[in-house]
Formats: C-alpha cells, structure tokens, sequence
C-alpha cells in the first residue's frame, strides 16, 4: 500500500469513520448555477460522451468536497445514490475516510484511488481516478473532477482525458471571468457617462482621458503605486479608500465603488488628484506610496495581468488579478449602485473615507457629483483580486526571505529564521527539523532519506503560542506514510491534511493548533544534491488549504534556507577541524616546576565578531629548561582560521626546538625571525601567514630569581612583586617575527622577589571590549588585577580576575593569557665549588660531592654522580681552555650536576673503536643519567647532567659492577 493511502487510512482510524459506511453531511443550499458548474458542465458534458457504454460515472465537487454535479452510467449513479453520494453530500475525509476526492483535496494534484485502497468496503470494487480544478489565475483549486469505473476496466489513458477535461474547465473558469469583468467595466462606463464626467486611466502611457481636460501624467513608480493601492482596495474585505503620494506634494485618492451587472460583482477603483499635501501622516510618505486608512488590510506582492476590457472609446483597460489577503466574501455597503443606477445616487462615500473635496487642474464641478473628476484606475472581481494580491504576498516574501534567512553561519539561527519569516504571513506554525548528523557539521547521506531517519527540531515557531515543550523533544523520526517520509522520500514537497488526533505524544506541533484538521505542506532542505532536513507549515483548520502556488513558495523558502543551513554546516565542519587543531597544538596542561607554580587561559574570540571567529594564532607554552629553569612564551598569529592555527603549530614547534638548545631569549627571536621571513622557494609561497607574528619569550632561572626576556613586536609582560606595585617590565621593543631584517633583537634581565606574579599575553585582552574602549584603561585594569595580596595571588584565581576584570563581556579577538607565580630554589639544596684547571682536582671534585651528598642523604648515588663529575671535570680541565672550572650540584626531584668552563666548544659522543682507550666519557654519563646537554654563556658554556635520586637505587658495589659489565659490553 503507498505511503499517502496508508496515512489516509491511519487518519480514518483515528477519526472513527465505520469502514461498512457511513452518513455523509448534505449541504441543501448549493448555488445550482455557480461559475464552477457553468464551466464545467460542457466539458463534463463531452467527457461522459466519450465514455458512452461504458459503467463510468463523473462526479464534480467544489473546494469543500460537496459534489455539486454528477454524470455517466444509470446504474453507476443508483449506486452513488446508494452510497449517499448525492447532490450537496460531502465526500471529504473526515466523513467518507480514504477517497480520490479526499486525497486530492489533501495533496493538491491528481490521485487515483485503486479498489482496495478504498477505506468504505463498498466501493472497493471501483478504481477512482480524480484531478483537481485549479483557477489559472492564481492556481488555487476551485474543484475535482472524479472519474469512477469498476476495476478492471480501468485504462491509463482514461487519467489523460481526465486530466485533459479539468485542464479545460480552468480555461472556462478564466473565459467566464474575464467575460464578467468586461461587462462590469461597461456598466460602469455606462452610469458615469450617465452622472456626466468619467474618464479612463491608459495605463500603457500613464496618460488620463476624459470628457474634461487631461490629468497630470504619471511615471512608471506612480503608476505601479496606483494599480498596487486598487489590487488592494479590489481584493479587500473592510477597505473602501487609500491615498498615494505622488511628487511635487500631489495626492491620488482612490475609492472603491461596488458593481453589479447580472450575476457578475465585483468593484472599480477611482482615483482623484489633488495637490494640496494630505492631512496627518501621509505627507511625509514618499513618493508612489500607498497610505492606506486605518482600517485598510495589508496588501501584497506584485500583481499579474489578467485580461483587458474595452471601453467606450475602443481602449483596452488591462484588468489585473489581484486580491487582498482576507478570504470572507464580499460584503455589500455604501457605493455600491444597481445595475441601472448611477454610483452617485447610492455609493457617495462617508466623510472618513471620500476623496477630499479639492480642485484639481482640469477638473470641473458636476451636479449631483463629489466636486471633482474622478479617473476609472481598475474594475475587477474581488476573488480574483485576491489571488493577485496573494501572488504579491509570496513576491513579498521570498524577496524578505533573500535578506532575513541566513543571516548568520549557525544552523540553528538559520532554522529559526525560516520560521519567523513563514510565521504568521505564510502559515501559522512553522518547524524545522534538522538531520541529526547534519547539526554536527557532517556531510548527510545522498539520494532520498528513507522512513524513520532521525532528525532533530531545529526550530519551532507559532506566533504567540508557548512552545516551550515542543522545542526540543528530543530525536525526531516520521514513520513511513507520513507526508514528513513521504517528502524525505522523493526530495519534493508535499501538501496534506494532519488531524490533530494524529498526533503522537505531547511534543506533536501540531497540538499547538488546537482540534480538528489542518493543512499541511513539508518541503525538503535540499542543497548541493542532499536532503538535510525539512521545513513542515501548518495552517489551522481547513479553509485555506495550500495551493499549487504555495507548494511552490514552501519549496523555494525551504531551498534558500538549505543552502544557509549547508554553508552554515561547512563552516561548522571546517571550524570545529580548525578548532580541534587549535586545542591539540595548545598545551593541554600546565607542567609542574620548580621554578614556578602556572596557570593559564586561551579565551576565543566572540563567535558574532566573524565567521573565522573561535579560531585563532594565540598560543602559550611553558618550556623545562636546564638547571630547573623555566621558558615562559606567548605569541600571536595574525589573522584566524586554519591558516593561523597551522602557522601557531608550526612556530611552537619552532620554539620548543630552539629552546630545548638553551639558546638565549634574543638568540630564539632571531632564529625565528630567520624562520618566517626566509623564502620558501616556491613561488605560490608569496606570503607567509607567519609574517607579522608577535612574540614573547622569557626565561626564569630559581637559583637566582633573574627573568631575561626577549620581545618581537609583543606587549611587554607584567610583574607583581609581593607587597608591591604592579608594572610593566620594560622590555626593549624589536620587530615582528618576518620583519626584523638586520635589526638585532635585545633582551633584558630583572630581578624578580620569591612569589613575584609574572603575566604574559596577547594584544587580545587589551583590545577594545564591548564594555570599554581604551587600551590604557584596560592596562590599568590587568595591573591592578593582578596585584593582590595573600590567597588571592594563587595563579588561577589570577587569571579568573584579570579576564573577567579586563574582559568582561568577552573578547574581541583570541586571548592567550599565562601568570607564574616564580619561587626561588633554597640556598640550602644548591651547592657551588670553584676550582683549578688542573687535573688532580678531578680527586677532588669527588670527595666534594660525596660529602655533599652523605649530607643531603644522597648517599646511594655516590658511585655514578663521582663517575659523571670526574668525566665532567676531567673534559671541562682538559678542553676548557684554561681558567677556572665551576661546579654545582642542585638537588631538588631531581640531582644536577653542572660543570662550567670557558671553552664554547659543544661536547658530543661519539663512537670509540675497540682499540681505543678514551671516547667513552660521555657514553657512560648518558647512560647513567637521565638527561644531559650544554648550554652557551657570553664566555664558555656549562655541561649538565640530571639523575633521579630513587631511593631503592643499588648499592655503590652493585653499581660498580654494572659498570665494569657496560665496558666490557663497548669493548
């Protein structure tokens, strides 16, 4: 059974319909002459004719499902008349369940019922093939046609000839219109010629002619005004009159007068011209625009042509379909004339709706008359005029929806504006459902989705209904039959009818429209090939069901959404990869030193500052140096996005590599400064993101409580002694990184108290925030944050103080933050000697450091640290190049041994053959220890080994023959 069928027979069920029959409701006072019928009833006619002989049977119902005519087979109508199918019953779904009628109706397009998909067991013996009537117009069903023929005599080709009938009634429909609207024209030519003045706008040149003389001429923008403000007044339901400003102070005053020649009714719009400037607020409206009365209903987008009339003098006048948005009939009141009778004598209008009673050049008095020319703009039918003045409502909203929907790269932002903009002017709930992969940034499935995907509510609108429940229930999945599926299922939208007693569970929307039925359309969001959700619109009740026309807008609102949602699912994608890269380049957690107890923060930009925002080039780093040192760094990459979080990584990594060789801060600068402005080579290569990169790099030595720092193109640091004022630390200004050229970069040294506060970061957290505006202001505010006494100088309380004092309403551009709170290394856990460079104080240097290890409780490591300072001292003696050698142990987690002398000559192991004696110095020192390296001073550089002091380490014995095991392993 199809999808549609089977959600028809689920709604029967719900709505109780007895599948062995049932009464239907019969409307007694049907219009038995109606323009549908007298369309119809020819082409119904020849129809029937082709069929002769055979069981067929064609109904005709209207808009509402009443049938309103039937033809064919005798015995086919005694058996409609059995089934109570009769003249006025009503076939719709809610009486009769599953029918062609019903389902036409519920889609908007042709349908055919076979046999067993009939909900009613007594007409399953039928295939029912019906199409409906649509005015050509504005596409608005006006009928169905059903065609009725036992099961197997049912031929495809009978649904081409029935569509081809209905396709013909339509044009009837227009025929029998554009036939009334010239015979209300000529009535109401006839009556003012009669009242002595009338006079017919030209609308193809703007001119006004009539008995009198010619009114002023009118440009392309007055003109459309003019025929815009009568499509309303024609199509409106309260309205008689509205104004429209022209140039040069002029006023157009437009009246409705209501006409009737036989059956046809409709109205004409007349315009007078006046130039004195309208009272209240229409003088300040610009020109060619309406200013309707109070009461005047909004109109819409622009009308069509629908015909023209010929007029006394052998003019046509273009007659426009058009119409208001309300949907009650026309109803009678002042203006409106007999057939015979002059619109003077019985349409004079009130005083708050007449013409202002003004000369105008060329006009003349008439008796009997208003005082002034009145000027023929648009005769028309008020139905007809709807469907223009509807047409112009959806114009209106798609070029509304072109700048409100997709304002922003957020999805659900996106959702949310789809449904303002539909709610209340195209339906009266509106939802939006998401696929569930798709809110993640991921690519959904091609092709069709099948029944049961989940989707997530992305937004859900209802005017002023709470939706507060409805919101978010949770994953959404639309069983197969549904429209929902049925729209998943073949990518294009479709209309039906949703009975509230369908609803499935409390978080249904369409229980925010209370009982009954409402009409439905779902519309695909389909971009770049893929479905990535739906938008679903209701409508209350069933008197304004969605037409051919509004499918079409629900598909094209649904498609500019799709492609916002689609970029909007891109850039969540690509930012959240770049975010991710961004997070795994940055530390992921402060280390624990002996230097310095840190903290840190990386605030992203705003997300509303730009699309790039969140991503960034703002990076921090805290490096273990030797000698239980510390690199603090923080640097900016100019620009956001992928780019700038790939160039960080790049120079990070840079950083780290230059400062895992002890390099001085001034020296790490000018090699990155090499590193970004050296050329690649490539000619692509023309720009290096990394170009303009600000950099901070400072290092902070405990034994001596000295912080040497280096910037390029950087905010200089902060410093907070205990007890003191906060400062900037004046630091020498050098160029950003690419920039530096020739220009040296220079560092300076400070002395830093124990417990100092040490902040760094990036020109971020001074930028302008939402709440202020001066950088020296903000300055002011980051030093006096970070100054404070007692717990309030913990690191992390810090860096919550600085933000949310410098930054309270969030940062405009990335933020890098990083405070240390620096400590000094005990005098009592280093130990420094100063000795000859001669070799009988290897011996020495020994007996040295035994002590001062039996005294630091150190004992079980006397063995390897005599081994490492004896090869240490021994090198630093023998390639030193004369002067003093320096040694100093540190002990802390860890025990340091550092030898320093006068030679910069960089020590390296190397391979010794088997025939060699020496060679193998430094090979013992690293395999007995855990690290080791060199580093440079202005004169000589220093050897330093680290060992862990466990304290299950072997006995010095063992130790020794370990060793003598190791040599005989290297030779």
């Amino acid at each position: 059974m199809r999808e549609e069928i089977r959600a028809s027979w689920e709604r029967s069920h719900l709505l109780g319909i007895d599948v062995e029959g049932t009464a239907l409701p019969i409307e007694s006072d049907l219009d038995p002459d109606s323009r549908l019928i007298r369309a119809a009833a020819p082409v119904l006619e020849r129809l029937c004719a082709r069929f002769s002989g055979l069981p067929v049977t064609v109904s005709l119902t209207d808009a509402r499902a009443h049938i309103i005519d039937r033809r064919g087979d005798p015995m086919g109508l005694d058996l409609m008349d059995e089934a109570s199918l009769v003249r006025g019953a009503n076939v719709d779904e809610r009486f009769m369940g599953t029918s062609s009628v019903s389902m036409v109706l519920s889609t908007r397009a042709p349908f055919m019922v076979v046999g067993h998909e009939h909900f009613l067991h007594n007409l399953k013996a039928l295939t029912c093939m019906a199409a409906p009537v649509r005015d050509p117009v504005g596409g608005v069903v006006q009928g169905v046609v059903n065609l009725s023929v036992p099961e197997g005599l049912a031929k495809p080709e009978m649904a081409l000839m029935l569509q081809n009938a209905t396709d013909r009634i339509g044009e009837r429909l227009l025929e029998l219109s554009t036939t009334r609207e010239r015979e209300l024209v000529t009535s109401f030519l006839r009556t003012r010629r009669r009242g002595g003045h009338a006079g017919l706008l030209h609308v193809g040149t703007g001119e006004l002619a009539g008995h009198g003389d010619t009114a002023p001429l009118l440009d392309r923008h007055e003109r459309v005004a003019l025929l815009d403000a009568a499509v309303d007044l024609i199509g409106s339901n309260e309205q008689s009159s509205a104004e429209v400003v022209l140039t040069g102070g002029r006023v157009a005053a437009l009246r409705r007068r209501q006409l009737r020649h036989g059956d046809a009714e409709g109205a004409a719009v007349e315009v007078v011209f006046r130039d004195s400037r309208p009272r209240g607020p229409v003088g300040t409206a610009a020109r060619g625009t309406a200013v309707p009365s109070p009461a005047l209903a909004p109109g819409g987008p622009a009308g069509t042509t629908g015909g023209t009339a010929t007029a006394p003098d052998g003019r046509e006048v273009p007659l426009l379909s058009s119409g208001a948005v309300g949907t009650a009939p026309e109803q009678g009141g002042r203006g409106a004339p007999g057939e015979h009778g002059a619109p003077g004598e019985h349409g004079a209008p009130g005083e708050h709706d007449a013409p202002g009673e003004h000369d105008v050049p060329g006009g003349r008095d008439v008796p009997g008359g208003n005082g002034t020319d009145a000027w023929l703009l648009l005769v028309g039918e008020q139905g007809v005029g709807r469907l223009a003045a509807e047409a112009r409502g959806r114009l209106s909203l798609l070029n509304e929806a072109g700048v409100r929907v997709g304002t922003t790269l957020d999805m659900r932002r996106t959702a949310e504006e789809l449904a303002e903009i539909a709610v209340p002017r195209f339906a009266d709930l509106a939802v939006v459902e998401l696929v569930e992969g798709v809110l993640a940034g991921e690519e959904p499935p091609p092709g069709p989705l099948a029944p049961g995907t989940t989707l997530c509510r992305a937004a859900l609108r209802a005017g002023t209904t709470a939706t507060g429940a409805f919101t978010d229930p949770g994953p959404v999945r639309h069983p197969t039959g549904t429209p929902q599926a049925r729209c998943l299922r073949t990518g294009r939208p479709v209309a039906d009818s949703v009975p509230a007693a369908a609803a499935a569970g409390a978080a249904h929307p369409v229980a925010l429209l209370g009982e009954g039925v409402h009409a439905y359309v779902a519309a695909p969001l389909y971009a770049r090939g893929r479905i990535l959700g739906l938008a679903g619109f209701y409508r209350r009740g069933e008197d304004r069901p969605f037409e051919e026309d509004d499918l079409t807008l629900a598909g094209e609102l649904a498609a500019r959404a799709a492609i916002s949602v689609d970029n909007a699912r891109r850039f969540s994608r690509e930012h959240n990869a770049s975010l991710t890269l961004q997070r795994s380049l940055l530390p992921h957690a402060m280390p624990r030193l002996t230097a310095a107890d840190l903290a840190s923060r990386y605030l992203p930009a705003d997300g509303r500052t730009g699309t790039s925002a969140g991503v960034g080039g703002d990076w921090f780093d805290a490096i273990p140096l030797s000698g239980m040192r510390v690199a603090l760094v923080v640097g900016d990459v100019a620009g956001h996005g992928l780019q700038a979080a790939a160039t960080m990584g790049r120079l990070r990594t840079a950083v780290r590599t230059l400062a895992g060789l002890d390099l001085p801060p001034e020296e790490v600068l000018a090699h990155l400064d090499e590193l970004v402005g050296r050329p690649s080579g490539d000619p692509a290569d023309e720009y290096d993101a990394a170009t303009a990169t600000t950099c901070l790099y400072a290092v902070y030595d405990p034994v001596t409580c000295r912080c040497t720092a280096a910037r390029a193109g950087h905010p200089p640091p902060a410093v907070a002694p205990p007890g003191g004022e906060a400062r900037l630390l004046d630091l020498p200004a050098g160029p950003p990184l690419g920039l530096g050229g020739l220009q040296p970069y220079e560092s300076a040294t400070v002395d830093l108290a124990p417990g100092s506060l040490l902040a760094l970061y990036t020109d971020g957290l001074l930028k302008e925030g939402r709440a202020y505006g001066d950088v020296e202001a903000s300055t002011g505010r980051l030093l006096s944050a970070l100054a404070g006494p007692g717990p309030s100088r913990d690191p992390e309380r810090v860096c919550d103080r600085i933000t949310e004092a410098v930054l309270p309403g969030g940062p405009r551009d990335d933020v890098a933050l990083l405070v240390a709170r620096v400590r000094a290394l005990p005098a009592d856990r280093v130990a420094t000697w100063e000795l000859p460079a001669d070799p009988s104080v290897v011996a020495e240097s020994r007996a040295l450091v035994r002590r001062k290890l039996t005294e630091w409780g150190l004992g079980h490591m006397e063995f390897t640290t005599g081994l490492v300072v004896s090869e240490l001292v021994t090198n630093a003696v023998r390639y030193g190049g004369g002067g003093p050698v320096s040694l100093r142990l540190l002990r802390d987690d860890t025990l340091i041994c550092e030898v320093s002398d006068h030679s910069n000559t960089s020590p390296r192991i190397r391979r010794a053959a088997t025939t060699e004696e020496g060679g193998r110095g430094l090979f013992l020192v690293a395999q007995f220890t855990r690290r080791w390296g060199a580093r440079f001073m202005p004169q000589g550089k220093t050897v330093w080994a680290e060992q862990v002091p466990h304290a299950d380490r072997q006995s010095p014995e063992a130790e020794g023959h370990a060793l003598l095991a190791m040599f005989d392993d290297v030779g």
